[in-house]
């Protein structure tokens, strides 16, 4: 990705977001819920605890049947490490998506930025029509594939 600097402004960025295969599951859980044992499996979570809730993001087929959750999800994830200077990232992914009327959820890591959103291919369009790349990442680790 050629990031924003003083002398580039956003608009002229190329972001390589990862697309992920596998269908991710939203759950939230009480704020003094344990951290549940079946999220921590997979590629890629998030568990978030905050004052009113203990959120999970995980690979959907990790989650029990009979948990409630927000199922479905898709997973695109940015070609990073970022600095921790580097600002516009997420407007910029959150501004494209937007304008398609695509809605998203938003996770930060320290190293990058994730968005899962319920349709896959309308996401994946409108990044490339914004002058993004977006590449599949097979279930083998290291198997990445342009679309």
């Amino acid at each position: 990705m050629r990031a924003p600097t003083a002398e580039c402004s956003h608009e002229a960025w190329v972001m390589v977001l990862i697309e992920y295969p596998e269908t991710y599951a939203v759950i939230r859980l009480s704020p003094e819920d344990e951290m549940p044992f079946w999220a921590t499996r997979g590629r890629f979570t998030s568990i978030t605890r905050a004052p009113g809730e203990l959120s999970v993001i995980c690979p959907e087929h990790s989650v029990p049947p009979t948990q409630h959750a927000e199922r479905g999800w898709y997973l695109l994830g940015c070609d990073g490490p970022f600095s921790f200077d580097t600002v516009g990232i997420l407007a910029e992914l959150t501004a494209v998506l937007s304008k398609a009327n695509i809605p998203l959820l938003a996770v930060a890591t320290y190293d990058t930025d994730f968005i899962l959103t319920r349709d896959q291919t309308a996401a994946r369009v409108a990044l490339q029509n914004a002058g993004h790349e977006v590449v599949s990442k097979g279930y083998a680790e290291g198997a990445v594939s342009k679309e």
